[in-house]
This record gives structure tokens, C-alpha cells and sequence, in this order.
């Protein structure tokens, strides 16, 4: 059994991604999955006050009492996560980014002693070590070579980059790109995606099975 966090970026109810998702999940075995909608999650908020606490917190200062329980909310946000084996995140591309609620979230759960520590010199050790990630993004943009992936793309990318900082080497990443234009162009941008899903959603429940 694998413990699988799907996180929801996509607000759309016929989202691209999130049928990939579903279809991913499908294909794994006897996963055991939390839905995290991020457009129905009631995330804590990072205003000035709660940034501020935190570096209270952390050189042991006091800090008010409703500052004290939001930094409490955000570490069972991230502790929800943790408690995980497979991140999975499937999301739109939007404007070359990441819809605001996906950057919300991470936001809310990278923070040190949640899913990193950092010592005085400056080296991090990310706390998410051993985690699988499998990332899935829609995107109307279809990228045509490599040169303009690196230009235009801060979707996959930053997710990527941020994975690894927390500790998170094991990432699969799935693109369906056209998601817009001819219909035949489309499908056939979904059926690939669908098929590398399969694929490596095989391969994750070969480890899980050699792990016993």
C-alpha cells in the first residue's frame, strides 16, 4: 500500500489534469489517497504578523496568541503532507506559472524544522527525504524545443527546484501539452500523457512491492 497525497491545483471541473491524476491513481496499487482540493482547503494566511512571528518563534521570543495558533495550523499543513509517500500534483499552467493556490500551499509547508532545516552556514537538509513526487501539468503552451521550455516554463520547473530543496530527489514529471487547439492534437496530447502515467505509475508499484 502506498499513501498518496493528491494535491488539486486546478479549479476547472472537466481540469485536464486532474483527469490524468484520476488516471494515475488508477493504475496504482491499492493506493490509499487523500484528495487535497486546494481551491476548497482553508489555508492558513502569511500576513505580515504570522512572517514576522516566525522569526520570534524560531529565537524563542513570544509572539501573540493568534500568531502562535496560525504557525500551529501551518505545521499540521505540512505535517498532513509528510505523512505521505507520493505527492501527487496535478495543475494547469498558468501564465507560465503556477496558479496562486499551489504557490499558497507551498508557501504555507516550506518553512524550517517543517519540511527543512538550515544550519548557520547556510546548508539545508530537506526533511521530505524518501518522498516520490509525481508531478502532472496541462498546458495550452506547447513547447517547441527545449531552448523555450527553458525560457517559458515556471511550472514544472519551480516544482522541481522546490521538490529537491525539501529533500524530494525521486520526481516524475508528466506534461499534456497542447491542451488547446484541434481536437485530434489535444487527444492526442492526453493519450501520451496517459500512457507515460501508466507506465511509471507501474514502475512505482514495482518499488513498492521489492520494499515489501
Amino acid at each position: 500500500m502506498i499513501r498518496v497525497l493528491h494535491v488539486v491545483a486546478s479549479p476547472r471541473e472537466r481540469s485536464r489534469s486532474d483527469a490524468l491524476a484520476a488516471i494515475a491513481i488508477a493504475a496504482l496499487d491499492r493506493p490509499q489517497v487523500t484528495r487535497l482540493d486546494l481551491w476548497r482547503e482553508l489555508l492558513p494566511e502569511l500576513d505580515g504578523e504570522t512572517v514576522e512571528g516566525r522569526y520570534k518563534l524560531i529565537h524563542g521570543e513570544p509572539v501573540a496568541a493568534d500568531v502562535e495558533q496560525r504557525w500551529a495550523e501551518l505545521r499540521t499543513v505540512a505535517d498532513r503532507a509528510m505523512a505521505h509517500d507520493l505527492w501527487l500534483i496535478s495543475t494547469p499552467m498558468w501564465n507560465f506559472g503556477l496558479p496562486y493556490r499551489l504557490k499558497h500551499w507551498i508557501d504555507c509547508i516550506t518553512h524550517p524544522g517543517m519540511t527543512f532545516t538550515n544550519d548557520a552556514a547556510g546548508n539545508v537538509t530537506g526533511l521530505a527525504a524518501g518522498r516520490s513526487a509525481l508531478l502532472i501539468g496541462a498546458g495550452a503552451l506547447d513547447f517547441a524545443d527545449a531552448a523555450q521550455e527553458q525560457a517559458l516554463d515556471f511550472q514544472m520547473r519551480y516544482l522541481d527546484t522546490w521538490l529537491r530543496f525539501i529533500g524530494i530527489s525521486d520526481i516524475h514529471v508528466v506534461r499534456a501539452a497542447p491542451t488547446f487547439g484541434l481536437p485530434e492534437t489535444v487527444d492526442a496530447a492526453m493519450d501520451n500523457a496517459a500512457n507515460e502515467l501508466r507506465r511509471i505509475a507501474g514502475l512505482i508499484n514495482r518499488r513498492v512491492d521489492e520494499r515489501g
